[in-house]
């Protein structure tokens, strides 16, 4: 029997730099970093996102579907050493995430459509290895962004501040570190995330003043795929 998917609550939040370094200085005194975060206390992602010959992801989120999904590789701070497939399900304000290491060569392979479904893959490569051999799904853009990440025990709670959103100019230089990238928002606006399973505590609603940000719908990639079709 298929394992029931867990889902976990995510909101998103625009914030200015203000706000920005109130977070925080707030944050500093109650949650930890995530442990992967580097010297700088950050990371770099950079993602590539794939769509079918519908463009069904993209349609999807520009019409606000409640229930869609979407396909994207992932690796963080240019170490290509740990590169990952992900599936992200999303239900309104809910998300489950699935993924999978996957090599620079399967990457490559994938890219050109020609990575075969093998016993030994794991079932959510395989499964995208036929999407995109029945849907025709290519990759349509690469994002890059900062992340601050936090991390809270009591509810699971994760939040993390996202800066210098940028696009790559072209979708094949995924692996390059010095690819032509375009900012997709304000250099004085970034993004809060905030995830959490069950419940969030109510001191970490109060201590960020969260009820009093501006909630927002925003997707980076939606955001990405437009500039992206404007500079065809």
């Amino acid at each position: 029997m298929e394992e029931k998917k867990k889902f976990r609550h995510e909101l998103k939040y625009y914030i200015n730099k203000i706000q920005f370094e109130e977070i925080k200085e707030r944050i500093s005194f109650l949650l930890d970093k995530d442990k992967n975060v580097g010297q700088d206390g950050c990371y770099f992602i950079k993602s590539l996102y794939f769509d079918d010959y519908q463009d069904t992801s993209f349609c999807q989120v520009e019409e606000g579907i409640s229930k869609r999904e979407k396909y994207r590789i992932r690796y963080y701070n240019y170490d290509l050493s740990y590169i990952c497939l992900e599936k992200k399900f999303k239900i309104n304000n809910m998300t489950h995430k699935t993924s999978c290491r996957v090599t620079k060569e399967q990457v490559e392979k994938l890219i050109n459509g020609n990575l075969e479904i093998k016993k030994e893959n794991n079932k959510l490569l395989n499964e995208f290895i036929l999407k995109t051999k029945f849907y025709g799904y290519k990759p349509v853009v690469t994002l890059n962004y900062n992340r601050i990440p936090y991390v809270y025990k009591v509810g699971n709670v994760r939040l993390t501040l996202d800066y210098n959103i940028s696009i790559d100019y072209n979708t094949d230089e995924f692996f390059k570190e010095d690819s032509i990238k375009i900012p997709i928002i304000e250099n004085n606006m970034m993004i809060l995330e905030v995830k959490y399973d069950e419940f969030i505590p109510n001191y970490i609603v109060w201590l960020f003043n969260i009820n009093t940000l501006e909630r927002t719908s925003y997707s980076k990639y939606l955001k990405g795929r437009k500039m992206k079709k404007s500079i065809k």
